[in-house]
């Protein structure tokens, strides 16, 4: 009977060092003593999940008596609430949109194709000039002659160089933007001047254009996007892959999120990984 005694009393005793197992409700500053008492109390990985759920902000009627368990539960429970009834319906929200602009940016591929042919370029050139540091500095340059019926203030739009043959390198591959100082109305020709920048990896063979012959030149200028004097994109040549793109995202988002909900309603960790 004795031993029976004191066992019983050790259980005790162990019970008092362990501190508190449910989060005092009497007093603000007594469930701060608690939640601390007991988050002291957890091993990793448990202290890491019942400080996430702590944080999440409670009143005290909500946590009052509540095991660390018990609180970690109702976070996830939140968290998947929060979810379902938020995330996932703005995500939904978000795919037929990019469905119709997907759509949208197809019917515009043909009318991309029609202005494009009323723009052309002349003249296209590739000249070296010397920094003031004595180092060698390229200019690219053409014609842009606008026979469409918009006014064209900004062009984007991608300069290869090369050696003659398809198959050859080019010797300079960039993407540039230019705007011109004012816009070019229909019938109009202006210049275009850009400087390729010889540091990036698309032009890492230009110094070997210094030395060929002006025969020896291949140009290709292909437009990505053009717009008018209001900023108003006109042609877009990625506008579909964009929209596919906006689509796609909007399908992993929600795929994700989805994913997310049944983690957790699985018991998952509320700790982000």
């Amino acid at each position: 009977m004795r031993r029976i005694v004191m066992a019983a009393a050790l259980v005790l005793l162990a019970a008092c060092n362990s501190g508190p197992v449910v989060v005092d409700g009497s007093s603000k500053d007594a469930a701060e003593k608690s939640i601390a008492e007991m988050t002291a109390a957890l091993p990793d990985p448990q202290k890491r999940e019942f400080e996430t759920a702590i944080d999440m902000g409670w009143s005290l009627s909500e946590i009052a008596g509540k095991t660390a368990d018990e609180i970690v539960a109702l976070a996830r429970a939140k968290m998947v609430a929060e979810l379902k009834q938020q995330t996932v319906p703005d995500l939904q929200a978000r795919i037929a949109p990019a469905e119709a602009a997907v759509e949208e940016a197809k019917k515009g591929e043909g009318s991309a194709k029609r202005f494009l042919a009323g723009i052309s370029l002349l003249n296209p050139d590739l000249t070296w000039r010397q920094n003031t540091d004595g180092s060698p500095a390229p200019l690219l340059t053409f014609n842009m002659k606008n026979d469409t019926s918009e006014a064209i203030q900004t062009i984007v739009f991608v300069a290869k160089v090369g050696p003659g043959g398809k198959d050859k390198a080019p010797w300079i591959d960039q993407r540039f933007t230019f705007k011109f100082v004012e816009a070019v109305t229909t019938g109009e020709s202006k210049f275009v001047f850009v400087t390729p920048d010889l540091s990036l990896a698309g032009n890492a063979n230009a110094l070997a254009a210094r030395d060929a012959g002006k025969g020896a030149y291949r140009y290709s200028i292909d437009f990505v996007s053009v717009a008018d004097l209001n900023g108003r994109v006109i042609m877009d040549d990625e506008a579909v892959a964009k929209a596919e793109a906006e689509l796609q995202a909007a399908r992993d988002a929600l795929a994700a999120a989805e994913a997310e909900i049944a983690r957790l309603e699985a018991g998952g960790s509320i700790v982000a990984p």
